[in-house]
């Protein structure tokens, strides 16, 4: 027989009563186990709702307690916080996954760009290089399913994350909206002793394809790969005398400048570089793809690379995009650099005899190549360039005569 609701004592069998009342609409209502009385309070300690008796046992007796309806209200609200913060989490989530994709779109739409270059340049030799294009194709679709990876694996992980986060919402959403006070506070116990997965926040993982191993100077490229059916005549560069350092000497035939043993007497002029060993070409370019090739044979110290018109020439200059110079250099006869900042070290197979120089102006590309077997030696990061630029040289100091050769300097015109 049912015990009598609210701790009625009336008994027909003589059985001591079980753990379940009737509440006033009929349904059981949980009691203490050990007493049988109804649940009033909630043990901060234990985490577990407890009858009146409870409080004076050996095992509550140093405990803190609160009314069974402030504890649900109190906890109600520590639920809506960590509610909160995994809704702004999963914001933050959502936005890097965006970034990520858009990072991914961004690449593909580059990949696709240079494809369809490649396949312009060889359109007007098409009847003999098919075979060369074939092969050029194969090396971009290697060399960017390496760069694609990353960045899809990372989105994978990102969106596993959001997963786990959207699971834990759904849990604690159910939780928080959980009407029975015991069955909330029991449902709470379990989310608290439920060990959370603690997710690294990710950064956002992006690539850049190397656009001078696949858009530069490439018909010319092939071009030189086919010497035996054509014969390219490089157009000369005219290096301009009112830009050169008073140490420079100018050569005539071909262009070129060298180390002068004492000082020029010229003309101060506010083009010329002072102290700086170093010569602008009379050319300079506001749009358009340009090719040249530089002469470093023979040489332990030289600069080649492109200046926008404002860069400083006075002084000590700073060869860097930041300063308007986009340059590679030579020192101690090996040690190759391209100068970013901080300068990025360069280990080309061999030394270079001729510098090819690569400028895309639309596109903002500076690329270097070694000219004589067209070998990709760097490209800087895009630039937005907004000035006039100027192919830009150093024959460097002479070394005790080690460096004494001059550079010579020509141009290809595509």
């Amino acid at each position: 027989m049912m015990p009598q609701p609210d701790g009625g004592q009336a008994q027909t069998d003589g059985k001591a009563p079980d753990s379940l009342g009737v509440g006033k609409e009929g349904k059981r209502s949980p009691r203490c186990q050990q007493h049988g009385e109804a649940l009033k309070v909630y043990c901060t300690v234990d985490r577990t709702p407890l009858c009146l008796l409870c409080l004076d046992t050996d095992t509550h007796r140093d405990h803190n307690f609160n009314p069974i309806g402030e504890a649900v209200r109190t906890y109600k609200n520590e639920l809506k916080t960590s509610l909160k913060a995994l809704k702004e989490r999963k914001e933050v989530f959502t936005g890097l996954m965006s970034n990520q994709e858009h990072k991914i779109s961004a690449l593909k739409g580059t990949i696709e760009s240079l494809l369809r270059h490649v396949s312009e340049e060889f359109a007007g030799m098409r009847r003999f290089l098919d075979e060369r294009e074939r092969s050029l194709q194969r090396e971009l679709g290697e060399h960017v399913s390496g760069l694609l990876q990353p960045l899809e694996d990372n989105l994978r992980n990102i969106q596993r994350a959001l997963i786990s986060i959207q699971k834990d919402i759904i849990y604690y959403q159910a939780t928080a909206n959980q009407r029975d006070s015991l069955q909330f506070l029991q449902e709470l116990k379990r989310l608290r002793e439920r060990p959370l997965e603690e997710i690294q926040r990710p950064t956002v993982v992006a690539a850049q394809l190397c656009l001078g191993l696949f858009k530069g100077p490439l018909q010319y490229r092939v071009w030189k790969e086919m010497r035996s059916c054509i014969s390219p005549v490089p157009a000369s560069l005219t290096l301009d005398p009112d830009t050169a350092n008073p140490w420079l000497a100018l050569l005539e035939d071909p262009a070129g400048a060298g180390l002068h043993e004492t000082w020029r007497e010229v003309p101060d002029d506010p083009r010329r570089f002072d102290p700086s060993p170093c010569v602008l070409s009379v050319q300079g370019f506001w749009a358009g793809r340009r090719y040249w090739e530089v002469g470093v044979g023979g040489k332990t110290e030289w600069v080649v690379g492109v200046a926008r018109e404002s860069a400083q020439r006075k002084g000590d200059i700073t060869l860097s995009p930041q300063d308007g110079y986009w340059a590679v250099w030579l020192r101690n006869g090996n040690s190759y650099r391209a100068l970013t900042w901080p300068p990025t070290r360069l280990d080309p197979p061999s030394h270079p005899g001729k510098v090819g120089v690569y400028l895309d102006y639309e596109a903002g590309q500076v690329s270097f190549y070694d000219a004589e077997r067209m070998a990709h030696l760097y490209t800087f990061a895009p630039a937005a360039f907004a000035e006039k630029l100027y192919p830009f040289f150093s024959p460097g100091l002479r070394d005790g005569r080690k460096n004494s050769a001059p550079i010579t300097v020509y141009q290809l015109k595509l």
